[in-house]
């Protein structure tokens, strides 16, 4: 009876573990080359990133500017066919016929095997430089990224902007497929709110000069001929009538502001050896130097 028991046990765990077998192969075998290939397009026509991120190869580079930028996207691929052709036991090649943009285009991609899984090789992202007249940094999709370098993108049609945001103006579209590289150029131009983010900018700089001190400051476009009175300075104290207004470079890379009046109240000791104190007006105070647009910064430099 014993023996009864245990045999049936050990039957009946026999037909659980294959009962088991069966739906775990059922559920876990990885999806075909083709399936891989079909989730990947899809997830690239629904704009879909974080399907795109889970079938990519491990090792693909830092994807946050491509996240964000596909993320941003004006359309993404429609009406896609694909063929694969077999690149050895554990490579495919994979061919796609798109449309995007309201045009034919071609997606490009390889599939490996990685850990028993098919995954999307790096080079599934697309190169793509861009041009800017102004500054070192374009918004694609509303992610900063550095003009004139090829950058990493997916497929997709991107809006491009000049950079900063706000200060400079300009914008073109990027149609973006892995076929061949893309290079695109923004027709960038200085906006109204630049020439006053300057004036608020130089309005603190002059602020700074004109703060008391035993000696004329530098790189303030001030120029106080107390030797002319005295024979050593003490002290100077510095009164703006109206700041310097400025006026930039069509090109945005320099600056002139010009028509200050600032007052300079200079104590010392005269050739005499008494104390004295002199005042002086300058009605034509200006600063002039560069404008350089860096990543989304504006960098003034006074010369």
């Amino acid at each position: 009876m014993n023996r009864g028991v245990v045999i049936g046990v050990v039957a009946a765990a026999a037909v659980l573990v294959a009962a088991g077998g069966v739906v775990t192969w059922l559920v876990t075998r990885p999806p075909s080359a083709e399936a891989v290939a079909e989730d990947y397009l899809r997830a690239l026509s629904a704009g879909d990133f974080a399907s795109v991120e889970s079938l990519l190869a491990a090792g693909s580079p830092d994807l946050d500017a491509v996240a964000t930028a596909f993320s941003g996207a004006d359309s993404y691929i429609s009406d896609y066919s694909f063929a694969l052709e077999a690149d050895g036991a554990d490579s495919q090649q994979v061919r796609a016929d798109v449309e995007l943009g309201g045009e034919p285009a071609v997606v490009g991609f390889v599939l490996v095997l990685q850990d028993g899984r098919w995954r999307v090789t790096a080079d599934a992202l697309a190169e793509v430089t861009i041009q800017t007249s102004i500054g070192d940094s374009v918004r694609v999709g509303g992610a900063l990224v550095p003009a004139a370098v090829p950058v990493a993108l997916l497929p997709a049609v991107y809006p491009v902007a000049a950079a900063p945001a706000g200060l400079v103006t300009g914008e073109t579209t990027a149609v973006v497929t892995n076929e061949r590289p893309v290079a695109v150029s923004v027709d960038a131009a200085l906006s109204p709110d630049a020439a006053r983010a300057v004036q608020q900018q130089l309005d603190v700089y002059a602020d700074a000069c004109a703060q008391p001190a035993d000696a004329v400051p530098d790189n303030c476009g001030l120029r106080v001929p107390w030797a002319a009175d005295l024979a050593t300075l003490s002290s100077i104290d510095f009164r703006i009538d109206a700041h310097p207004v400025v006026t930039l470079e069509g090109d945005g890379s320099a600056f002139a502001a010009t028509g200050g009046d600032i007052v300079a109240t200079a104590t010392g000791t005269t050739r005499d050896g008494v104390p004295g104190t002199f005042t002086y007006r300058a009605a034509d105070w200006a600063l002039r130097g560069s404008v350089a647009f860096a990543g989304d910064e504006m960098v003034l430099a006074v010369r």
